[in-house]
């Protein structure tokens, strides 16, 4: 049996054990999912300075234990209680969303697809942020840049060995999809030793930097902000945004995005609603105050307001389901199916279609438009 699904598993026993925080009928509850990166730094910021940005809305977010418990508020009147757990990254907050283990998810756009195209009952609700991923090498490999590396990949007589945190990591999807255009053969099996690069799943962004510091890879590629930490302690350089890699169809590519169980949509739409308001704000905050931004992730993560400067500014923030976000989300279906990835619900389909399966946008309209009001 799939670990991932025997972990969510034992999580969604244990919280149907735990005592809800909240009194009987005192309010609602809702559990809202997030990695712990600044890719989901519109939901710290949203904790820490909801009152800054509530506007006409009024929605707000109090804390009864920082970091884990909040009331959720429209002016004086309590929506409900919210506790914020951190859950890990790629395909494990998708499957703690399907296993009711959480309501709400912030993560990776492509492990949500993933899910929805294995039938998982969860919904793409919202985007969240784009791009913000790194390709990488140890300082010492002998390239600098994308072509040396590519040079190096095709005379090397042992496949370069690049890190990845999870299967369907959305820096891997699209390394992958650069590979290809190179004409690089890789592969993620240690026994074929006749390609050019061996992709190795070092399970979590966490150990990105560790394994390139053990040597167990010559480089990776991932989300910030790792490489950002990396490049601080000097144990890593920065090759290129991954967003640059040719074919460079991938600019602003969707990284990140708020998602869903069915359920909670059904049942909890008001709550959710106002949690996306409070997610909007939160987003335009940090697009108008870097201190205020870089302050919140290095609370909340554990890094230094220095890394999260150098890291923040390489990522776009914006849940605006705009004509680009579409767009791009195109360009994302296509590679994905190119990769093998789709398999069931979403194989081969176009992205109207694969929106109508995945996608649920109605709660952010009825978000914005309190925000617009």
């Amino acid at each position: 049996m799939n670990k991932q699904l025997i972990c969510a598993g034992a999580l969604a026993a244990t919280a149907l054990l735990m005592p809800d925080p909240v009194a009987a009928g005192a309010s609602p509850h809702i559990r809202v999912g997030h990695v712990g990166h600044d890719h989901h730094l519109a939901l710290f910021v949203a904790a820490d300075h909801s009152a800054r940005s509530a506007g006409k809305a009024g929605f707000l977010m109090r804390p009864v234990k920082k970091h884990k418990l909040y009331e959720l508020l429209k002016g004086k009147r309590k929506l409900a209680t919210v506790e914020l757990i951190k859950v890990g990254g790629g395909s494990k907050m998708p499957t703690a969303l399907a296993q009711g283990v959480i309501d709400v998810g912030l993560g990776g756009t492509a492990p949500v697809l993933a899910a929805v195209d294995k039938g998982a009952p969860l919904r793409l609700i919202a985007p969240l942020h784009n791009k913000g991923d790194m390709f990488v090498l140890a300082p010492t490999f002998p390239a600098d840049t994308w072509q040396e590396f590519v040079e190096k990949a095709r005379k090397a007589q042992e496949p370069i060995r690049i890190g990845y945190k999870s299967p369907v990591a959305v820096a891997k999807v699209i390394f992958e999809e650069a590979l290809k255009h190179e004409g690089l053969t890789f592969s993620g099996n240690v026994s074929d030793r006749n390609v050019n690069v061996r992709m190795i799943n070092v399970k979590g962004g966490g150990k990105l930097n560790a394994s390139l510091a053990a040597g167990l890879v010559d480089g990776y590629a991932g989300n910030n902000p790792f490489p950002a930490i990396g490049e601080e302690k000097k144990i890593l350089k920065i090759v290129i945004d991954i967003e640059d890699l040719p074919p460079r169809k991938f600019k602003n590519h969707p990284c990140c995005c708020v998602a869903a169980n069915n359920k909670a949509t059904e049942t909890k739409k008001e709550i959710i609603t106002a949690l996306l308001v409070l997610l909007i704000q939160g987003t335009e905050l940090i697009n108008r105050d870097i201190d205020i931004a870089a302050t919140s992730a290095a609370e909340w993560i554990g890094t230094t307001e220095k890394v999260e400067k150098r890291s923040i500014p390489t990522s776009g923030y914006s849940m605006a389901a705009s004509k680009e976000w579409h767009e791009q989300m195109k360009v994302w279906l296509a590679a994905m199916n190119e990769l093998g990835i789709f398999s069931g619900k979403l194989k081969n389909l176009d992205e109207k279609r694969v929106a109508a399966i995945a996608c649920d946008l109605a709660l952010l309209r009825e978000a914005w438009k309190h925000v617009e009001d």
